[in-house]
């Protein structure tokens, strides 16, 4: 697509003109979508993330700025929505194991427990991990270092750091679900 045409696109977008915005989604959407799963493995949250983005796209379309490369722009767009979403999953995963309630001593006790063997599981799933990504992770989330920091750090090339993390998240992800599903299934019982 000429990049003139592409701007044109984005000036209307940013005017109201819902053809101009249909064009843009139209134009780019199998690339984002490609390009969401390098990032992200589960493409339904990679299609979801892409239709928010363009949701929100038009509803601050008035206050849009002014964009150079819009390919660009909206595969930034995207990978940020994405590393959010990764980084949200992992956050609830450490909210989940607290829950600040004024409770009975025997109820403290059995908190205790559960907290315990929570840390347990937390601890197991963390075990999944390659010790480089176990690493890649403590930076990331904890000393809360960005990709370039961390491969810094490390050595390495920040694409090396950025994908490493990524599958670091989706192991813990995967394992998360099935533990997620087992927990569910026995609560049930």
């Amino acid at each position: 697509m000429a990049k003139g045409t592409e701007q044109i696109h984005w000036q209307h977008l940013k005017m109201g003109d819902r053809e101009a915005f249909m064009f843009l989604y139209e134009a780019h959407y199998q690339g984002l979508y490609a390009f969401g799963c390098r990032v992200n493995a589960d493409r339904e949250l990679v299609k979801d993330t892409i239709h928010e983005l363009f949701c929100e796209l038009w509803d601050r379309r008035s206050r849009l700025p002014e964009v150079e490369n819009i390919k660009a722009y909206l595969f930034t767009y995207l990978k940020r929505k994405l590393l959010r979403e990764s980084q949200d999953t992992f956050i609830s995963l450490h909210e989940a194991t607290t829950v600040p309630i004024e409770r009975s001593y025997e109820e403290l006790l059995v908190e205790m427990q559960s907290d315990e063997d929570n840390k347990l599981r937390v601890q197991q799933l963390l075990h999944k991990l390659t010790p480089g990504q176990l690493e890649m992770i403590r930076l990331k989330y904890y000393e809360q270092l960005s990709y370039e920091d961390i491969a810094r750090r490390l050595q390495l090339q920040p694409r090396t750091v950025y994908n490493q993390v990524s599958e670091a998240l989706k192991t813990l992800r995967k394992h998360l679900q099935v533990l997620s599903s087992l927990l569910l299934f026995l609560f049930i019982r």
